[in-house]
Parts: structure tokens; sequence; C-alpha cells
């Protein structure tokens, strides 16, 4: 007899076999080959499809061999016990995917998971450090422009104020890239929500803002009532010339330029709801940058507080650039990270109402933050950047 049995061998042989006559019921026979323990099976991995094909073929032979050669029960019932048997291995193959398709599921729900809450705890970290004005520097403006305003704060204290615009707002709001400051005034002043920020509400203006040149140009409608001089010089600081007209002749004219716009302050920091801003110190004017920059301390009040950390002193000397040499090696790692900030973009403030630049000398550290110390500071465009959303839609 030849052992080798193939799927032909297997039909012809039994096409050839007695055919068997059994009136036990499916259940019946299949109870006792459980009972016998004919399905009992040493645990073992879940074989592969090409395995399983294999041994499903091994097993349909040597069934088909023991029929021939026993004439025992029913192969149609071994064939389907075999069929029950596949199907039985299918499902439990299908759990196993099934099974792995959830692990994964819950594995990338996991990690999505993880990502947001190490996003929320960023945001809580954010959240944690004071939140504390920053000037706008160039480099931050992008494609955008500059709104500046001044905002009405506690204690009568003006606080010079900016918002980044981004250019696709432009825009949309005022069909320009390059809007001028009068334009951006005349369409976001009304829509600033000082209240909800917690400053009092003075914009926008009473009356016409236009622009002529370099010329700046305020058609008062109620000048007793309106705010003058340092407020609209903060609101308005791109202009050299602004003139207030109090009526309709031009003998009624004010040329706030020649009143107030040669005179310059030093910048102090001035805290309102926990959070401090720049600030001009009002009581003190100056003619020369060297002289308000040391005029940063000598001037504290109860309002206004000195952005120069307590014990640090240095010389100021005018040439190409401003220079600020401190009297001792600098560490700025030694201070509180914020302090330090404040102090040097206090002073950088200072020296950008008299348009001048920077350079630091006898700090230990080369780079910090945003400084490279090896270079001239930049001049801040703005202080007090505020975010967009306090414009109203």
């Amino acid at each position: 007899m030849n052992t080798k049995w193939d799927e032909e061998n297997i039909e012809k042989l039994l096409t050839q076999a007695p055919k068997i006559q059994d009136h036990r019921s499916k259940e019946e026979i299949f109870a006792k080959l459980q009972a016998a323990g004919a399905f009992e099976e040493e645990p073992v991995q879940q074989p592969s499809v090409t395995q399983r094909k294999r041994r499903s073929y091994k097993w349909v032979s040597s069934i088909a061999v023991a029929a021939v050669v026993t004439c025992g029960v029913g192969i149609s019932m071994f064939i389907n016990m075999e069929d029950e048997h596949d199907k039985a291995s299918n499902i439990a193959m299908q759990n196993e995917n099934e099974q792995g398709s959830d692990n994964e599921a819950a594995e990338t729900e996991a990690m999505g998971g993880a990502s947001t809450f190490a996003a929320d705890d960023v945001m809580t970290a954010r959240t944690a450090i004071p939140n504390d004005s920053s000037p706008v520097y160039e480099d931050n403006v992008g494609e955008g422009e500059v709104f500046t305003f001044s905002l009405a704060g506690e204690e009568d204290v003006s606080i010079p104020s900016a918002i980044v615009i981004p250019r696709e707002k432009l825009v949309e709001d005022l069909g320009k890239e390059k809007p001028s400051q009068a334009e951006m005034y005349n369409f976001y002043a009304p829509k600033l929500d000082e209240k909800g920020f917690g400053f009092e509400e003075q914009h926008p203006i009473a009356g016409e803002v236009t622009e002529d040149g370099q010329e700046l140009v305020i058609a008062l409608e109620n000048p007793e009532n309106q705010p003058m001089d340092k407020t609209i010089k903060e609101t308005f600081p791109q202009y050299d010339e602004i003139l207030l007209e109090k009526g309709a002749s031009a003998s009624d004219q004010i040329g706030l330029a020649t009143m107030s716009l040669g005179q310059n302050y030093s910048y102090y920091l001035f805290t309102q709801q926990d959070k401090k801003y720049f600030v001009q110190q009002p009581e003190a004017a100056y003619n020369h940058v060297d002289e308000a920059i040391l005029g940063m301390t000598g001037h504290a009040t109860e309002k206004y507080e000195s952005a120069i950390v307590e014990g640090i002193t240095f010389t100021v000397t005018t040439a190409d650039y401003v220079h600020v040499k401190f009297d001792q090696p600098l560490d700025l790692e030694t201070i509180d990270y914020v302090q330090a900030k404040h102090m040097l973009e206090g002073m950088m403030l200072t020296a950008a109402t008299f348009k001048q630049q920077i350079i630091f000398e006898n700090i230990v550290q080369t780079v910090w933050d945003r400084f490279d110390f090896t270079q001239p500071q930049p001049i801040p465009v703005a202080p007090n950047e505020l975010p967009l959303d306090i414009i109203q839609p």
C-alpha cells in the first residue's frame, strides 16, 4: 500500500469504502468522543494558518485510513467534527486578533491620554509662572502689524500696551496688509475689551483720528473730557508730530508735539491684579538716554517699582550705542529669572524712547533667554504685549 496519501487517493479510497449506517445522532457521537478524551490536547501556542492547515490535513488523512481499515464509525461524522474543530480554531484565532486589536486600541488611547496629560501639565506649568508682561520685538511681529494703545490702570496709571495683529486678520478686517496706525485705531479701538481685562474704559477717543504723512491729527469732540498728553503719546508713538484740534479754526489747534513729545521717562514696574506692567515714571523727565537709564533707580514709590534688582550697580556711557556695564560680574543664573528679565528689558525700553540700542557688558553668560550679549540688543517695538482676544469680535 502506498503510504503517501494525497487528496486524490483519499477521495478514491472513500468512494470504494462500504456505506456505513449509523443511526446515532451527531450529538450522541460527539458526547461519547468527548467523554473518551478525543479532544483533549496539551496547551500549545496558537499555530499559524499554514501550520493549522497542515495539521488538519494530517488529521483528515488519518481518519480516512482508519475508516477504510476498521470500517469504524461514520466518516461523515468525523469530517463534520473536523469542520467543527476548524471553526473552533478560527473563532479562537479571531478572538485572539480582536483581543490584540483591542489591546492596541487601548494602548493607543492610553498614549493619547498620556499626551493630553502631558499637554495639560505644560499648560498648568505655564499658568503657574507669573504672567508678567514682556515687550514686543520685531522678530515676533512676523508679517503682522503692531497696534499700540494706552490703557487706564488703577491709581491713574497709564499703561502703554500693544497687540500683534496677524496679516490675515488685517486683510479680513481692513482690506489691506499694511494699514496705518490711525486706520487700525479707528477700527480696533471701539472693540477693545478694556473692562474685561481689568482696565478703565477710555477708548475710542471721542473724535476723528486722521493721518497726514507723518503727522497725526486728532479732532476732539469734547477736549476737556478726553485723555491728553501722555496717554495720546503712548497710543500713537509712531508719529513724529501730533496735532489736537479743539475747534473748527486753525487757530484752535494745539501742537502736542511741541508740548510733550520731546519728553522721555524711565521705565518702572506697576502691579495691577497681581500682574506687573512696564510703565513710565512720570515724575522725572529726561533729555538724555544715560540720565534716563540711571534714573531707573531713585524714584520708586508705592505705585512705581524699580526694575533694577536691588544691590546691582552699573555705569552708562554713550557712543555708537548705549553701553551699560555692570560694576561686578553679573551672573544671571543667581538672580530670580523674572526680576533679571525685567531689569534688562526695562533698560532696553528706556533706551528705546530715545531710539537707542543697548550693549550690556560684564555679564557672565554670553547667551541667556532671548539675549545675545555679544551683540547690541534690539530696540523693543512696544512694551506690554497683550493677547489678541482683548479685541472683541
